[in-house]
């Protein structure tokens, strides 16, 4: 806030409406000041007086702002409408824009001459200004003559039109404070996944991998199956930081879906290399199928695709000791459009129909993250569901208890032109 300046918080269109209408009801000039009594909006009304002659010099620029200034900020204290004379002798009001406790400035106006001009504060202040006297004199007699009625009415007014500018103000002030709080959320949030991903994800993926490296080799049937253990717990450690990094991800800030061109053949073929590789060392087959007839060339968000297709297969993993993980794509067509069929299966451990069904439930419905319960968590699909509706897909589950699962995804996705 202390930064933060009245043009920061009011566009140039809205005060303008302000001072126009002031200007109309009362027949008065009017303008904005910021804190410093320098207008940040051009008045709807300019008196030759003021705008040209008194603002025209530097010294009558300078009075002029310290004028504003001091009778915005006596209107602040007192809480109501300064009405004063300023140094030129004309009669101005400021009524104070106030925004979370601090003055940002005022709206002020007048420039009114009440009863009969002061000849001689006139002529004496053209001299200081060095502007001709007579000049002077003749552009005084072109304000307009108010009584002091008429001053305190349009006073009021000016009153409510700095309250309303106020409010406006207050109301950009919020929208700035919250959305400055959020990046600032974001930066530490980007700074500690940065420390997880160096201090305990890499490291833990070095482990895992020195451990199926180990695990290749010929050893005791105890020491071979305490390192398997190992494994499988640095596995499951490791798929829920990036099940916490990919959340994270997703809840940034600057998070609205990023749609992309991308090759369907390609991101199949990188998940195959990938999950072959974390295969070798057990009895089970990694299977690729992609339907003849599915369109690779695609338009989407292929950054969420991937993290749901691999939350899905770490899944898979975690749970299958021996038989087969298979990755298959199929597509439909709807009077929609074209809706992608990812369906992951495996000959795993399987889940409990009352697993199935609380799972498919949180699948079913938008949550946030303090609704995920128990079999979500525990199956590592917790931040799964989210990205699934992110991009406003779907999930169906198919699961035997002790003959292994199957999870089909359909998400709506776009064939690039030729």
């Amino acid at each position: 806030m202390s930064k933060m300046r009245l043009s920061d918080l009011l566009d140039a269109e809205s005060m303008q409406v302000m001072q126009r209408g002031f200007s109309r009801v009362t027949g008065m000039p009017a303008a904005v000041v910021d804190e410093n009594g320098v207008p940040v909006s051009r008045a709807a009304v300019r008196a030759r007086f003021c705008f040209d002659l008194t603002r025209g010099t530097a010294e009558g620029e300078k009075r002029c702002a310290e004028c504003d200034r001091a009778g915005a900020k006596r209107a602040m204290r007192s809480g109501k409408t300064e009405v004063y004379t300023c140094h030129a002798g004309v009669c101005d009001m400021a009524a104070p824009i106030v925004v979370d406790g601090r003055f940002m400035g005022a709206f002020v106006g007048g420039q009114v001459i009440v009863d009969k001009p002061d000849e001689e504060l006139i002529r004496a202040t053209a001299a200081e200004l060095g502007i001709d006297p007579d000049i002077y004199m003749e552009a005084v007699h072109e304000l307009p003559v108010h009584s002091a009625q008429e001053v305190a009415d349009a006073a009021g007014y000016m009153g409510a039109m700095a309250q309303m500018l106020s409010v406006m103000a207050g109301n950009r002030y919020e929208i700035l404070k919250k959305n400055r709080e959020m990046e600032n959320m974001s930066k530490v949030k980007t700074e500690f996944l940065s420390t997880i991903n160096l201090n305990l994800y890499k490291p833990l993926q070095e482990m895992l991998f020195l451990a199926t490296s180990i695990n290749r080799m010929e050893l005791p049937e105890e020491a071979a199956k305490k390192l398997r253990t190992l494994e499988k717990q640095n596995q499951k450690v490791i798929n829920a930081l990036a099940d916490a990094m990919a959340f994270s991800e997703m809840t940034r800030t600057d998070s609205d879906i990023v749609e992309t061109q991308y090759d369907l053949v390609k991101l199949c073929e990188g998940l195959e290399l990938t999950y072959t590789g974390k295969l070798l060392n057990r009895p089970v087959d990694f299977i690729l199928e992609i339907d003849e007839d599915v369109p690779t060339d695609l338009f989407g968000d292929v950054t969420r695709i991937r993290q749901i297709m691999m939350n899905l297969l770490n899944n898979a993993v975690q749970y299958t000791e021996q038989g087969t993980i298979r990755l298959h794509i199929s597509k439909k067509r709807t009077t929609y459009g074209l809706i992608l069929n990812f369906e992951i299966s495996d000959t795993g451990i399987g889940m409990r129909e009352d697993q199935v069904r609380s799972i498919q439930e949180m699948f079913d419905k938008v949550h946030d993250s303090q609704t995920i319960n128990e079999d979500v968590l525990a199956f590592g699909l917790g931040m799964t569901s989210q990205l699934v509706n992110a991009v406003y897909g779907s999930v169906s589950i198919r699961s035997t208890f002790g003959k292994g699962s199957r999870f089909l995804v359909s998400i709506p996705q776009m064939e690039t032109e030729d």
